[in-house]
């Protein structure tokens, strides 16, 4: 069986019960390697510090093709777990969901595998809980983009801007007559949660905007 389980947006404290059951109980724990130091071990590393780590080399940017073929590496590499009787988790980031790494492996694993969903706190309900203020209210609409590219045009209602840390300056361009907040490493170090023209300058991936109609 393998169970992909959302760890939360980056507080510790926002990993769920279930999470941690599941995390605590599987033989393997897999997790995703960019090359870059694991946010998903710092909140969770933990649960499985006696237990088999499976890195999966999954690039986070790059081209679409290249993407597709480390899927289907990690999947293989999955398998042969799963062909030896071996429970994994999945450990990722948010809700596996919800942009995340996950819906292309299980797409991926066939159907005669067991496969379960372990759902988690995604970013925009963080970032919304550190500014203090509502994604939408009544029937108002809300927008979810992954990014927002220069020249491309702002959806009315409510707006999330996921994994913005790229997108700021475009953005920035198009604040003049609506609302913008921004949260960063939101429950990590050098958080800030606030309006995006006072925010200091700084890059970050864990970066999400809200914009307010």
């Amino acid at each position: 069986m393998i169970a992909f389980v959302g760890v939360g947006p980056g507080d510790p404290e926002l990993i769920t019960l279930q999470a941690v059951r599941t995390l605590k109980a599987a033989q393997v724990v897999a997790i995703a390697d960019s090359g870059t130091e694991s946010a998903v071990l710092q909140i969770a590393g933990h649960y499985f510090e006696e237990k088999e780590v499976l890195r999966l080399y999954l690039p986070m940017s790059g081209d679409l093709r290249d993407w597709e073929e480390a899927h289907r590496a990690a999947v293989r590499e999955l398998l042969l777990y799963l062909d030896a009787g071996k429970d994994i988790a999945y450990p990722v980031l948010g809700d596996p969901s919800f942009y995340a790494s996950s819906s292309y492996l299980m797409a991926l694993i066939p159907s005669r595998y067991e496969k379960t969903v372990v759902p988690g706190v995604p970013a925009l309900c963080a970032t919304a809980a550190a500014l203090g203020i509502p994604l939408a209210q009544g029937r108002e609409r809300l927008t979810i983009l992954p990014g927002l590219m220069e020249g491309e045009s702002l959806p009315e209602g409510n707006v999330v801007v996921m994994k913005a840390g790229q997108h700021l300056a475009a953005l920035e361009r198009l604040a003049a007559d609506r609302t913008f907040f921004l949260a960063r490493n939101v429950g990590m170090q050098n958080e800030y949660a606030g309006l995006l023209s006072e925010a200091p300058e700084a890059y970050s991936y864990f970066s999400t905007v809200i914009i307010k109609p």
